[in-house]
């Protein structure tokens, strides 16, 4: 793979993330988790670049 091909490849998969963001937003949105701890935990994962290998299990406290 050239550096231009894993440039394109990062590009897309923070796009991807984007997107993702969204979907996770408007999910909790629906379910009315939008303004939970555990949504907000969500989402801020979400937006972020960092990966967290304690991220799962969600939630971590009851919903609601």
């Amino acid at each position: 793979m050239t550096e231009a091909e894993m440039l394109q490849r990062i590009e897309d998969l923070e796009n991807k993330s984007g997107q993702a963001y969204q979907v996770i937003g408007a999910l909790l949105w629906q379910c009315g988790l939008h303004e939970t701890a555990e949504g907000t935990r969500a989402l801020d994962y979400f937006s972020q670049d960092a990966y967290d290998d304690d991220f799962l299990p969600w939630p971590k406290s009851e919903l609601g």
